[in-house]
């Protein structure tokens, strides 16, 4: 099984109506949101080796206040009292200028030179994929996700978007 990370904009009026549902519900709106077009972004399985990147820490454990650990993960999460809820959490409109700032001060290009995969694997992040061998690929996409990711954001931020990130 792979777990893959999508971040969709969704405009306050829908935003809104998910706080109201269970676990099954959200994922169900979510899935009929994905399918009716809404504004996507997948970043599949490198979430949490991006996470990683940033902050130095897995993506399970997200730190709180830390823009950068908000912008792969969310702000607030989705049926938090649930332990059999899936991962899906927010961030408002409003939140995004201080992630975007914070993305932006990052020199992505720098800091994927410097990563160390076997650190990595040794913190198993997520998916086993972190080999030498594939060194100069995995720096590479890590790279492109960033920036997608922060052009994403960008292009949120103009439309006063929501954001919703799934991971499933």
């Amino acid at each position: 099984m792979s777990f893959i990370a999508n971040y969709m904009m969704l405009d306050d009026n829908t935003f809104d109506s998910l706080f109201s549902l269970d676990n099954d519900d959200l994922l169900e709106k979510v899935n009929e949101l994905e399918e009716a077009g809404a504004e996507l972004y997948c970043m599949d399985k490198l979430w949490d080796g991006l996470h990683f990147l940033l902050t130095g820490t897995t993506a399970s454990t997200p730190v709180e206040g830390d823009e950068l650990s908000e912008a792969i993960v969310g702000i607030e999460m989705f049926n938090e009292d649930d332990e059999e809820a899936d991962f899906v959490a927010s961030t408002e409109a409003g939140q995004l200028a201080d992630i975007i700032v914070a993305m932006k001060e990052v020199d992505i290009e720098r800091l994927a030179q410097s990563a160390n995969f076997r650190e990595f694997r040794e913190k198993e992040i997520y998916p086993d994929i972190w080999y030498d061998e594939d060194a100069a690929s995995l720096r590479q996409e890590l790279v492109q996700e960033f920036n997608n990711l922060l052009a994403f954001y960008e292009k949120a931020e103009k439309q006063n978007a929501n954001i919703l990130v799934s991971i499933f």
